[in-house]
């Protein structure tokens, strides 16, 4: 394998460069959940990044913004891998004694084309499964039948594609390093035939490149029929750490006129990302739930907001989603029984809206405003060291 050596902060790194280019450093990471904020992600996750970065090249994603090794990827184009990021999860589970569903990956795609040397992805999921937590993947490449199999055993475990578009032309500059639409489609295929709950991503649509009706009818069709149970949609947002990027490239691969466009339709500012003007996206979005809903699955947004008259925002999900969970599929906390987990409690797993927590964690009851939205590491391991107290109370 070609190497060269690499300074950062001091430090030397082995930089590879195949089959992509990447550093490989020990982590320290720990699971967390989701971050709070404008959050609108109802059910509780264990957010899972073992790259920092994405071989798939998706110019609009917005992890570019992020700091830290991010910059590196944004930069330089090289994927940091977290060495032997399983093994740090498989002790950090093992502490607690609840459990949220584990999710590959919020920020990069755990398939990516590295993940074929590294399988960091794979043996995180052979850690969950091993203790019986769910999990779920989202991705632009193809599924590994390997993580299907072993899918199959819990279910609330699922997986969600993403696909953006049905032109193979576009799709490729899109997700240059990611799966042909045909193979994206047939992992929805492969995944349901598992009897594993499939989701479609329509995330995000790209306006005047994606946002043809004909198009986004066609994707939703054709995810109903290989066996997609829920769509998931948003429109672009445009971190502003990184606009000038987005927009050159758009003018580079798309044309002027779309570049003229787009500088007139992001005119609205929320938490450091542009978003395109709300009328667009809440026509975009009438027209996608009227489709999903009568193509007979369920539906919702991801991360779109509206900006009230006093500044405050306005999530619209509440407006659109026609499932308990933004996910489609309803997951508990899982507990602790032995060396497995098992659900905690028969309830739909929408924290976010949650005010009566029958799972017995009463920080998880969330619908009740000023609630706190995010949680780490150290607070499973509070809710755990709190429920063998109970249980011991209670005998």
């Amino acid at each position: 394998m070609e190497k060269e050596s690499l300074t950062l902060f001091s430090k030397s790194y082995s930089l590879r460069k195949l089959p992509y280019p990447h550093i490989v450093v020990s982590s320290k990471k720990e699971i967390h959940g989701w971050w709070g904020g404008r959050r609108e992600c109802t059910g509780e996750r264990f957010l899972l990044n073992p790259y920092s970065g994405c071989s798939v090249g998706c110019f609009y994603c917005y992890a570019r913004s992020f700091p830290g090794w991010f910059q590196l990827f944004r930069k330089r184009g090289i994927v940091v891998v977290a060495e032997e990021f399983h093994k740090a999860v498989a002790r950090q589970l093992d502490s607690i004694d609840i459990a949220a569903c584990g999710y590959l990956s919020p920020v990069t795609d755990p398939f990516q084309p590295l993940n074929r040397e590294f399988r960091l992805a794979e043996k995180i999921i052979v850690e969950f499964s091993k203790r019986n937590i769910p999990i779920e993947f989202i991705t632009k490449c193809r599924v590994p039948d390997e993580v299907l199999n072993i899918l199959k055993g819990n279910e609330h475990n699922f997986g969600q594609i993403s696909i953006l578009t049905p032109d193979e032309k576009i799709s490729r500059i899109l997700a240059p390093r990611g799966a042909g639409v045909d193979i994206l489609f047939e992992n929805i295929a492969r995944i349901s035939a598992k009897g594993i709950f499939s989701v479609i991503r329509i995330d995000p649509i790209l306006p005047f490149i994606t946002d043809s009706r004909e198009d986004l009818a066609n994707l939703i069709r054709k995810a109903k029929k290989s066996g997609a149970k829920h769509v998931i949609s948003s429109v672009l947002d445009i971190p502003q750490v990184i606009r000038e990027e987005i927009l050159e490239f758009i003018k580079r691969n798309f044309g002027f006129d779309i570049y003229i466009k787009y500088k007139g339709l992001y005119t609205e500012k929320i938490s450091g990302y542009l978003n395109a003007d709300l009328n667009y996206r809440i026509k975009i979005f009438d027209f996608l739930k009227r489709e999903v809903l009568k193509n007979g699955m369920s539906f919702a947004l991801c991360m779109e907001h509206r900006i009230l008259k006093d500044g405050n925002l306005k999530g619209l999900n509440k407006e659109y989603m026609s499932s308990d969970n933004c996910e489609g599929i309803n997951i508990p906390l899982y507990r602790r029984r032995g060396d497995k987990f098992y659900p905690a409690a028969d309830c739909p797993g929408n924290c976010l809206n949650c005010e009566d927590p029958i799972c017995g964690v009463d920080d998880l009851a969330m619908g009740e405003p000023g609630s706190k939205k995010d949680w780490k590491l150290k607070d499973y391991k509070r809710w755990s060291a709190m429920i063998k107290l109970k249980s011991y109370e209670d005998k």
